[in-house]
């Protein structure tokens, strides 16, 4: 049942925000509605601390506090404490681990939204997602029934009884962020006029998100020579020989020394004419800045990201294993990957483009 909160009283907010990159922007949606609800609120974000790049040029926060993964129980008390000082009358905690449930009710805040399934008692606001297989049952496909993550997280809000909200990503590029980029740009010889092509091609999921190197470098190519852009090569700290490889094959240019941290990396998909990308972090701050995508959608469900798709051409083989979700193919062939060709890669990126092909 809907529990109506009386906004006037709502002086100190924590917002425990996803993860993932991924998550994090579909997220801003959510972020929006609650400053917009709370007006006058102190609101104070926890997040992972290279998220907070992200975060910059907006005004949905009044403070971060960062939580770094693991930190044992001294970091469990060093965060509870940090709560407790701050005297938080509302936490909104997105993730559904137990461990971020666990720190404002520890912190005894009076009114805790988050979902509640794995931790019944910790939460005193929210709901239970609609459940397709318990923690029990043979892992094949999505734990929970898809809907897209925007959605997800404003069902969660709905519980508040505050107006709603909508799905479109919202995130800023500071007028620093973009010069800083363009001067770092220019220095390697790409102009302000030059239509760049953005090839994602890393997943920090895992290995079974991957499209073949040799065709991001046939991508390439293609775009380069037939429609003169300029391919730039976008990855993680992880994926630096991979990103350079594929620059290399692909006579394109990879953006790996150094690795751009994500205020950079918004600028430079907000400049962006065509991205190329996995179903990975990136191909969301294409959506925030409405930027053509071509999403290779491999092992995950279609379902958690179908929205604002009105500039995404969305690849996907309806394999009988896919969706599994897995993080390594668990068939060992990997075609829901493998099956996806350059031809029809380029095509779908010349028709968003309105390109001759």
């Amino acid at each position: 049942m809907t529990r109506a909160v009386d906004c006037q009283k709502i002086t100190r907010i924590w917002i425990r925000t996803p993860n993932w990159l991924g998550d994090f922007v579909m997220a801003t949606a959510s972020f929006a509605r609650i400053r917009s609800a709370f007006p006058n609120a102190h609101v104070t974000a926890g997040m992972r601390p290279y998220l907070r790049e992200l975060a910059s040029g907006n005004d949905y926060f009044d403070e971060i506090v960062e939580t770094p993964r693991g930190g044992g129980l001294s970091g469990l008390v060093r965060q509870v404490r940090g709560m407790k000082r701050r005297r938080f009358d509302l936490a909104i905690v997105l993730p559904n681990s137990p461990a971020t449930g666990l720190v404002p009710f520890l912190a005894r805040v009076p009114l805790r939204l988050g979902y509640k399934q794995g931790r019944p008692f910790m939460m005193n606001l929210g709901k239970s997602a609609d459940v397709r297989r318990h923690w029990w049952n043979r892992r094949s496909g999505p734990r929970r029934h898809p809907n897209p993550m925007p959605e997800y997280y404003h069902n969660l809000l709905d519980e508040l009884g505050i107006p709603p909200g909508g799905t479109h990503p919202e995130l800023v590029v500071t007028d620093e962020d973009d010069r800083l980029v363009g001067k770092h740009l220019a220095s390697l010889g790409i102009s302000e006029e030059q239509k760049l092509l953005l090839l994602v091609v890393g997943a920090n999921f895992g290995a079974s998100k991957l499209w073949m190197p040799e065709r991001f470098s046939a991508i390439a190519r293609h775009f380069q020579d037939k429609h003169g852009m300029r391919a730039l090569v976008l990855v993680g700290p992880a994926e630096i020989e991979l990103g350079e490889r594929i620059a290399k094959d692909g006579d394109a240019m990879a953006l790996t020394r150094p690795v751009l941290p994500l205020n950079a990396l918004k600028a430079v998909v907000k400049r962006g004419a065509l991205m190329v990308t996995g179903d990975t972090g990136p191909r969301h701050l294409g959506n925030a800045f409405d930027l053509p995508v071509v999403c290779l959608m491999g092992p995950n469900d279609p379902n958690y990201t179908n929205y604002c798709m009105e500039h995404t051409a969305l690849i996907r083989k309806d394999l009988e294993c896919s969706p599994c979700q897995r993080k390594i193919c668990p068939l060992g062939h990997q075609r829901c990957m493998k099956d996806i060709t350059v031809e029809e890669v380029a095509l779908a990126g010349e028709q968003l483009l309105g390109l001759p092909q």
